[in-house]
């Protein structure tokens, strides 16, 4: 796909802004959207098209022009833990479902979780079973599926792991906790700047269609890792239980051999040396 395309941001976030801007600087047109009427003007300084859109029951307000794009790319995470939060993603996701069909987008980018797979005590690949325990990850495999079956258009879903990066200090994750179980379970993160990295790839490959698992190469034991990030933290570190009960590795298979990305965060624990204290 070539730089001229036109691309639409649902959800500029903490994840979708950066995002969207590192898009402009590339030379794409770019749409952005936000559910806050001050952020309007903090798009448009950074050459994004702001849109104000609401997906609520009551304030379903979403202008088509969105969907006048080449690539769509839904960014909005369901909420874990506010009920209503989640029935705003459920219709979010039909009103995409119903609409994109006959919309002229071509590529659509679905941001989604490794949340959704279980912790087995092995290796998970992009080919193995979602199975999610917790309401958030079922909606967000449920939303994946709409998407996947929709008929003529190149659908990329991104399972991201835990997302880290400025503002996100890993250090603060398990801030003042104690006897925290699993500490020799392996963590699954993956850098911000690596998912539009990630993203970047797949809006320019041609081939690019299905799931696409996001997380750093490395996966060093909570204990090790989060005990390290405190001390770029200023909290004192984290006291975990010696054992290793359930866990998973997250491998990113086909984010290493079909799009043959390169990650520029691949050590966690290098990247925290490299940060150091406040760089986070």
């Amino acid at each position: 796909m070539n730089k001229q395309l036109s691309i639409s941001v649902v959800g500029c976030g903490w994840l979708g802004l950066p995002l969207a801007e590192s898009l402009t600087t590339r030379g794409f047109r770019v749409k952005g959207t936000t559910t806050t009427a001050q952020k309007l003007e903090i798009l448009r300084n950074k050459g994004i098209d702001p849109y104000l859109v609401h997906f609520e029951p009551d304030n379903l307000a979403i202008t088509p022009d969105i969907l006048n794009c080449d690539v769509l790319i839904i960014n909005i995470p369901p909420s874990s833990r506010d009920p209503l939060k989640s029935g705003n993603y459920q219709l979010m996701a039909d009103y995409f479902a119903a609409t994109l069909p006959n919309s002229p987008v071509r590529k659509i980018i679905l941001v989604s979780s490794t949340s959704v797979y279980k912790e087995d005590n092995t290796e998970i690949f992009e080919t193995d079973l979602a199975d999610p325990d917790s309401a958030a990850g079922k909606l967000l495999v449920e939303t994946e599926n709409k998407f996947l079956a929709i008929q003529n258009k190149k659908v990329c879903i991104v399972r991201a792991a835990g997302l880290v990066g400025p503002e996100r200090h890993p250090g603060r994750f398990f801030r003042n906790r104690t006897q925290i179980p699993n500490g020799l379970s392996p963590v699954n993160l993956i850098h911000r700047d690596d998912v539009i990295g990630i993203i970047q790839k797949l809006i320019a490959s041609e081939n690019a269609f299905g799931i696409y698992n996001a997380c750093s190469p490395s996966h060093p034991s909570k204990q090790d890792f989060y005990r390290y990030a405190a001390q770029f933290s200023g909290f004192p570190p984290p006291d975990f239980i010696p054992e290793k009960l359930s866990w998973k590795i997250i491998s990113s298979l086909r984010v290493n051999n079909e799009l043959e990305y390169i990650f520029k965060y691949p050590d966690l624990i290098k990247w925290l040396e490299s940060e150091g204290e406040g760089q986070l």
